[in-house]
């Protein structure tokens, strides 16, 4: 209890401050929404995006599985002389592989461009060139922030990066706020050129105050944890490319169809991989350095009992979250989107996408618990074949529903859900990271209880939204979803309390833990 405790503890606190961070990504969004709503100006813009955004998310999703168990296990058994050499050559690794992508990248953004669009017209092309090669300057800083990010979390400091994308966000907010209607798109890019810059800046400072950092211009580094960084980073690398190779089929795909699909589907992946970052990242983030630990330590059992306690937090998260997502997307994307130019219309094709993208929640979130458990056992080779296994069916299941069934804008994320299906049956069928010793008959117990709470506030949540009238203006939909949300919510527990999950003398003191300093 004391370790899930504990872990519950660090994980509200990087689920807050990443919460904070998710709600001003979502502003950021808005932003951009209200401006270029759904057309060939947002997907011109979204299509620029693409790669720079994929290497930055790349570093902040799966930098950490590598660099935090790295750190780790230098803290662990190394000495502080060897713990810095570590940190520099992690930073100066990333430097120049960033500094090389970014310089890449925008000598060959015209030949990117066109393959990721090839049914654009010439003048989007070419805007779309030009909006790409700034973009990718942002990986640099990205690489940066995200060796001192994940030094900081393997000593247990998740505060300040875990509030490093609210300051990024808040930058971008400001700089298209204020500079929109003199710079236009380019009001976007420098926004997000800034505000990597910020971040980066507040990590560094936080490193400064808290350490004797002891840096060293060093690309040289022997012994097994540079062994197992060396693989991770390999494996990492390969999933990069097989994942890059996934976004370029779908963004060719969604560019032969109706305008403004390309963007509906950027939109509905964020926003549900964002919620899973929140809920189930979270949790990952916060057990990485206790499961990095115990594994170097070789403490099976003090594993698998991490690996437990974030699957079953985990569970009460996220299972109602995907329950409100499945049942109200439209009045959801109305809430955030359906302003300026994003008109109802727009809204209503959103909606659907978001909702098929929504199935995918649970999985998706399980399959982003499980990359932090393979990496905390320095597994990236099973990582990599699991990763790989997903990206191809997805490819195959792109073409076969959007090319061969017609599917529209509903095929990509239906194949994301198959592929992800396929994926976790293969994992657990392979027994991979011991998972079926951590899986067992009461876990399956648990999550069948939570499967059958979720259920129980899924017909809450239908019900009153039968019985509740239509809303019209952005105040009544806003107090319907606190409305059918909260009942929701408090059927899951009640349910919950009467089948003894959760009694309330635990979330007490639960609570009180998160209190105490």
């Amino acid at each position: 209890m004391q370790g899930k405790r504990q872990m519950f503890r660090s994980s509200m606190v990087v689920g807050v401050l990443s919460f904070l961070g998710s709600l001003t990504g979502i502003l950021v969004e808005i932003s951009i929404a209200s401006r270029l709503g759904l057309s060939k100006s947002s997907d011109t813009f979204y299509v620029a995006f693409t790669l720079p955004y994929i290497l930055t998310n790349l570093l902040k999703a799966t930098g950490q599985f590598s660099l935090v168990p790295f750190f780790s296990s230098l803290d662990l058994h190394r000495s502080a002389a060897d713990l810095w050499h570590g940190f520099s050559y992690a930073a100066n690794a990333l430097f120049l592989g960033m500094a090389s992508i970014a310089g890449l990248g925008a000598l060959a953004a015209p030949w990117l461009i066109r393959g990721l669009a090839p049914g654009f017209t010439r003048s989007e092309t070419v805007l779309a060139t030009e909006l790409c090669r700034w973009l990718f300057l942002m990986v640099v800083p990205a690489g940066l922030t995200e060796a001192i990010r994940s030094f900081l979390l393997s000593q247990h400091r998740f505060a300040v990066p875990a509030s490093g994308n609210f300051f990024r966000n808040i930058t971008v907010i400001a700089s298209i706020l204020l500079t929109f209607r003199r710079l236009g798109f380019y009001s976007i890019v420098f926004g997000y050129l800034a505000g990597y810059g910020v971040q980066l800046t507040i990590l560094l400072v936080q490193l400064l105050w808290l350490f004797p950092v002891r840096y060293s211009l060093t690309l040289a580094g022997s012994g097994e944890p540079f062994r197992n960084l060396r693989g991770a980073g390999a494996a990492q690398l390969t999933t990069a490319l097989g994942w890059q190779g996934l976004v370029v089929v779908e963004r060719i795909i969604a560019s032969f169809l109706p305008p403004g699909t390309l963007t509906a589907l950027a939109y509905g992946m964020k926003i549900m991989s964002t919620l899973v970052e929140v809920l189930a990242g979270s949790l990952g983030t916060a057990a990485l350095p206790t499961l990095a630990r115990a594994y170097a330590r070789h403490e099976a059992e003090q594993v698998r009992r991490a690996l437990r306690n974030v699957v079953e937090i985990g569970a009460l998260t996220v299972f109602p979250a995907m329950v409100f997502c499945l049942l109200l997307p439209r009045d959801i994307i109305r809430l955030i989107f359906e302003r300026g130019n994003f008109t109802a219309q727009a809204a209503s094709l959103m909606a659907r996408v978001f909702f098929c993208y929504s199935l995918s929640m649970a999985l998706y979130a399980a399959l982003r618990v499980l990359n932090f458990y393979l990496f905390a056992r320095n597994q990236a080779a099973a990582f990599m074949r699991l990763a790989m296994l997903q990206y191809g069916i997805n490819v195959a299941l792109d073409l076969l529903y959007v090319g061969v069934f017609h599917w529209q804008a509903a095929g990509i994320p239906l194949a994301l859900l198959t592929s992800l299906v396929v994926t976790a049956g293969t994992a657990y069928a392979q027994n991979v990271g011991d998972l079926r010793q951590s899986f067992d008959k009461i876990l399956a117990s648990y999550l069948l209880k939570v499967t059958t709470a979720a259920s129980m506030a899924a017909l809450t949540v239908w019900a009153v939204a039968l019985e509740a009238p239509s809303p019209t203006t952005g105040i009544t939909n806003f107090l319907f979803l606190c409305e059918a949300c909260g009942m929701g919510l408090a059927v899951f527990f009640a349910v919950l309390w009467v089948l003894r999950v959760v009694k309330p003398s635990q979330l007490i003191s639960l609570w009180q833990r998160i209190e105490t300093p």
